[in-house]
């Protein structure tokens, strides 16, 4: 996948990836600074993201498709 790719999916989730170098960011829209994750792999941010949009509360399934 690339960077373009990820960052459409984690949007649609309500989550921002950004990228500096070779250091990506990951949080919530408007997330405060303590709530950002950071890595340098795409494959942890989109899991990280996809993580940050699902309640924890809820099904997996029910939060499959948004």
């Amino acid at each position: 996948m690339t960077f373009r790719e990820v960052r459409e999916q984690l949007r649609i989730v309500g989550v921002l990836i950004s990228k500096r170098g070779s250091s990506i960011r990951v949080n919530h829209f408007g997330g405060m600074p303590e709530t950002a994750c950071f890595t340098s792999s795409l494959d942890e941010a989109l899991t990280a993201g996809l993580s940050m949009a699902r309640p924890k509360h809820l099904p997996k399934n029910w939060c499959a498709h948004r």
